[in-house]
């Protein structure tokens, strides 16, 4: 690997390795404490939906710091944003630790939205700004695979620490992540070299974004891929939000149970990304894009036919979809990103925006009053195949590039 902008402390790799580690201690956060809702409802005494905001305002929030960050970067730099968005999200995991009510909860968790979002961006830019060709690609799936990884493996983890000090020693936990996050986006140095050209402010950069999202607007085969990757993640982060509830309070098994079939959820996303590799080597996009489809269906069908026999069974019949939602997101970014220089910064605000988006409506509607949570998960899964299909036939069936 080579860098395009040297790094003072980091070398090639060690930049990658130092980025990639900040995403996954914060990216936590997502769900790490969801084996913990079960108690914290019964601690906090309010039903399952009214907890879940705790879900739905992180990614919402999310969504603002995914917008915000990227013109204040340009106005400031990408490094003090990424070094205030560390602080941020390590001071409001210690407020987490100590909410006294789910009100005060949700507030907190806002300040680490808020933090994770501008992190997530501003990573993003700086392995563009930092890596070119066939580096930036592989920098880039390994990137924005995380996000399929981070949140399959927080679970466990968090029904470890959950075991050892309840659900406050998550937020615990999450908060000297955070602390590491900031000590390590210390030793990044900026990405984002102006030179001797005018600093934007932040209101002209905003404006700029917007001008960029709406000429991206116009283009169907962009939009509906950027659609298509947020809709695809809807039932994912739906079984994020209501896994605990569908395991330890429908099916009844042990925290143990729980953490082993949760691993195995884990192999399966873990692997996807370079499922998605390999498949691309072969395969043009909209191949790739068609066999996930099929595997979304396919999961529909099984976990409408036998998902609430048991929970290995819940399982099988949600594991294509799980490998279809880990190929789309790594291979729509790496598409999605494929503009001129002038729209990157456009294209991966509304992609991420529009991803967050779309996935924190899902932790809502997984939660309404369905005759168990697993009808919830089943009808999000049909609705999601049946909608990537149509925005493939919009915008992708004949545009998708390879």
């Amino acid at each position: 690997m080579q860098l395009s902008v040297p790094q003072k402390h980091l070398g090639p790799r060690s930049f990658f390795v130092c980025a990639l580690s900040i995403n996954l201690l914060l990216i936590l956060s997502i769900d790490m404490y969801v084996p913990a809702l079960p108690s914290m409802q019964r601690a906090f005494d309010v039903s399952a939906a009214y907890l879940n905001l705790t879900v739905f305002v992180f990614f919402a929030f999310c969504a603002v710091g995914v917008v915000l960050a990227g013109p204040v970067s340009d106005r400031f730099g990408r490094r003090p944003v990424l070094v205030a968005g560390c602080g941020l999200f390590a001071a409001s995991s210690i407020l987490c630790a100590l909410a006294p009510n789910v009100e005060f909860l949700v507030a907190f968790r806002i300040g680490q939205a808020l933090g994770y979002g501008a992190v997530s961006t501003i990573e993003t830019a700086m392995i563009k700004d930092a890596y070119a060709g066939p580096d930036l690609k592989l920098a880039m799936t390994c990137l924005q695979s995380l996000i399929i990884i981070g949140p399959a493996l927080a679970p466990f983890l968090g029904t470890f620490v959950l075991s050892l000090a309840g659900w406050r020693g998550i937020f615990e936990f999450l908060a000297v992540c955070g602390v590491i996050g900031f000590l390590l986006s210390l030793l990044i140095s900026e990405t984002h070299l102006r030179g001797d050209a005018p600093t934007p402010g932040v209101a002209d950069s905003l404006r700029d974004m917007l001008r960029g999202v709406r000429a991206l607007g116009g283009d169907r085969s962009f939009m509906a891929l950027a659609l298509l990757m947020g809709v695809a993640g809807m039932p994912y982060f739906a079984f994020i939000a209501v896994v605990s509830y569908v395991l330890m309070d429908f099916f009844a098994v042990s925290y143990f149970t729980y953490s082993c079939i949760y691993a195995a959820a884990c192999v399966v996303t873990i692997a996807a990304p370079y499922v998605y590799v390999w498949l691309s080597k072969s395969m043009k996009v909209r191949g790739i894009l068609k066999l996930c489809v099929g595997l979304t269906a396919l999961s529909f069908a099984l976990m409408a036919a036998f998902g609430t026999a048991s929970p290995v069974l819940f399982l099988v019949a949600f594991v294509p979809y799980a490998l279809a939602e880990g190929i789309v997101r790594p291979m729509a970014f790496v598409v999605l990103l494929d503009q001129p220089d002038d729209r990157v910064g456009a294209a991966s605000s509304f992609s991420n925006f529009s991803y967050s988006i779309l996935t924190s409506v899902a932790t809502v509607l997984a939660t309404l009053p369905w005759t168990n949570f697993v009808v919830g998960i089943v009808v999000l899964t049909g609705g999601a195949a049946v909608i990537m299909a149509v925005l493939y036939a919009w915008g992708l069936r004949k545009k998708a590039r390879a």
